[in-house]
């Protein structure tokens, strides 16, 4: 995957700057004030990719005209799986792993200290993965270039501080390697680019190059193969019998006028020919329809929020498809909200929160709409910032992103009322939705499996909020729009869930009809509880210790990394009752197992704990009666 990028005097960027991407995850966002620098950043890796011409700085150019010591440049940084490429091409990741910053000049050493600091975080893929800076620059040939390490590849400078003499060997092989590592490595990927301004109508073709992209399949070579058993140049074949008529006409004309081949060196019809044709023939008459009861919209008739709803849907139904891709596929989208109503944001970053979990792609996009911070707990973002005429660059993890910014003190609070916006106006459409609003993804797994047929068919969503404060404060905004709109005959209900802990729960507001603030609570080793958040009894429970003890304890057993954790099945006191870790299975020892690696080990339980279940015959046995709670208050 790509985990970082150099750029220079190239669109929003003067000089040497270096963009920030990530590793850990898929999915990475971009953030900003408008002309900030975020579609530069798309829009730099697209020319990259697609071998187009860089959008420049004026910065680089003298009296309008580029000069060769000006050169704009792009590297992006690579974390290359060794099994993926050429063993041929280990010296050059090998100089990337070893070369020590002291090696450079001040200057250089300023400019690769994010690479180094980024370099110190992925010791871990050290043994497994290539790590290379490596790109190209905006002249005529595209000439190979490796960022702020190029003038020590090219042994530009006598004083810097690396022994040259013993390092040339090596520094020559690396150069020499890096033109044909470059195609390579472009090779590996399929980058879509989504701008704002963008012809859907015939982005969305199928014989569009970005759409095969997407769908992992080249069109010209599926028709080819089609086409193989096709007689063209053989004894009786197509050519020949064409050659045939064509003479038998100009036999007609007495010989007079010939009929001869405007390209000399091309006088036969080829197979290439007739996949050319049928792609004009065939696909070109095709475009994109919108099926609905009133009947079927062009999607040329569609407003500027369906059409770029109708282009999400497609790039997420096609990364969806089963199938091995051939290539990493990276799809970049400036402004997936654009046009769009508040009440379909968050769909349209669902679906991509969706795709993006999936392995070899990876999502860039730029966006306004902060609604996705609370909802996206596995990614990046960026926030782009101008500072005396420098743009800076702020990371943080979607995980514990409100832990984590400082930058602007209006963040959280715009993330919070654009995704209250998003979920009201889901609750007062035709077809209404409902929300479970819980603490985590653990509690999400276990809700997705419980609440399956729902999802489908009453337009149920379950949104994590990564922690309590922020399920109470999200039920708080919501708490006037719903309790001011309840006259309406269709509307949609909300349900907030939250572990009980050893403090009082204070919330200013009652529920309402629509809208309720519930925490699990164990009085006894018989049963868990929904109650009120405000009811007075507190005993410690989650999630975990709610769920049926038999599943529960086999889930233990499977799981090798709780070995430490030992249990009987005849520890088990009830059965029947919860998994309460004090009254049930009397073992400590448990609650500090989901408390540690922030949260993970309640993550991977659950997934388990799901798998198990669903090999159960007798499934419904083990669902808790807490489900069928639920199940009332927002079905019924």
């Amino acid at each position: 995957m790509i985990v970082g990028m150099y750029v220079r005097h190239i669109k929003a960027y003067k000089g040497i700057k270096y963009i920030p991407i990530g590793y850990k995850y898929n999915f990475v966002s971009y953030l900003g004030e408008n002309g900030i620098g975020k579609s530069s950043i798309l829009e730099t890796l697209d020319c990259f990719f697609n071998n187009r011409s860089y959008p420049i700085n004026k910065s680089a150019l003298k009296d309008g005209i580029k000069t060769k010591s000006n050169e704009p440049f792009v590297t992006p940084i690579f974390l290359i799986e060794k099994s993926k490429i050429s063993k041929k091409y280990y010296p050059v990741s090998e100089f990337f792993w070893k070369i020590d910053i002291k090696d450079l000049q001040p200057r250089t050493q300023k400019l690769s200290r994010p690479f180094f600091e980024l370099r110190e975080q992925l010791l871990e893929f050290r043994d497994s993965h290539y790590l290379i800076v490596i790109g190209d620059d905006d002249s005529d040939k595209k000439n190979c270039h490796f960022g702020p390490f190029q003038s020590i590849l090219q042994n530009e400078n006598e004083d810097n501080n690396i022994n040259l003499e013993e390092k040339m060997e090596q520094l020559s092989q690396i150069k020499n390697l890096g033109k044909d590592l470059l195609g390579v490595l472009k090779s590996m990927y399929s980058y879509v680019y989504i701008p704002v301004e963008l012809d859907i109508e015939n982005f969305t073709k199928i014989e569009t190059i970005e759409m095969q992209k997407i769908f992992n399949r080249e069109i010209k070579l599926e028709i080819t193969n089609a086409l193989k058993d096709v007689n063209i140049s053989k004894a009786n074949g197509i050519n020949e019998k064409l050659d045939n008529f064509v003479s038998e006409i100009e036999s007609i004309l007495d010989k007079e006028y010939t009929y001869k081949s405007i390209s000399p060196k091309k006088t036969k019809l080829t197979i290439l020919d007739l996949v050319d044709t049928i792609l004009t023939v065939y696909f070109q008459k095709r475009v994109l329809y919108k099926k609905e009861i009133s009947g079927d919209k062009k999607i040329t008739e569609l407003s500027s929020g369906e059409k770029r709803q109708a282009l999400i849907n497609l790039v997420y139904a096609f990364l969806k498809s089963k199938g091995t891709r051939d290539k990493y596929t990276i799809v970049a989208i400036d402004e997936p909200e654009n046009s769009l109503h508040s009440s379909l944001c968050y769909e349209q970053f669902e679906k991509i929160k969706e795709v993006a979990s999936l392995d070899q792609n990876q999502f860039l996009i730029t966006t306004h709409w902060y609604g996705y911070l609370p909802i996206m707990s596995r990614g990046y973002s960026h926030f782009l910032e101008k500072k005396e005429e420098e743009i800076e660059i702020s990371t943080f993890d979607l995980y514990n992103y409100r832990s984590e910014i400082e930058i602007n003190s209006n963040f959280m609070l715009k993330s919070m009322n654009d995704l209250v916006q998003s979920i009201f106006y889901s609750l007062i459409q035709k077809k209404p939705y409902n929300w479970l609003i819980c603490e985590g993804i653990s509690e999400k797994i276990y809700f997705e499996y419980f609440f399956k047929e729902e999802i489908k068919s009453k337009n149920l969503r379950i949104l994590p909020m990564n922690g309590k404060k922020n399920v109470i404060r999200l039920f708080n905004y919501l708490y006037t729009p719903i309790q001011n709109e309840l006259k309406k005959a269709e509307f949609g209900k909300v349900m907030c869930i939250i572990d009980t802990d050893n403090e009082a729960v204070i919330v200013d507001k009652d529920s309402c009809k629509n809208l309720v603030l519930k925490r699990f609570l164990n009085t006894n080793e018989n049963e868990t509880q929904l109650v009120n958040a405000n009811s007075g009894n507190i005993h410690q429970t989650d999630i975990e210790q709610s769920l049926n003890p038999i599943i529960f304890m086999k889930t233990l057993l499977k799981l090798e990394k709780i070995e430490e954790v030992k249990f009987h099945e005849e520890d088990i006191k009830n059965k029947n009752g919860n998994t309460s870790f004090i009254l049930n299975f009397k073992n400590l020892e448990l609650i500090e197992f989901f408390k540690q690696n922030s949260g993970t080990n309640k993550v991977i339980f659950a997934q388990e704990y799901i798998k198990i279940l669903k090999e159960e015959e007798n499934k419904e046995l083990y669902i808790p009666n807490w489900v069928k709670d639920i199940k009332k208050f927002l079905f019924n």
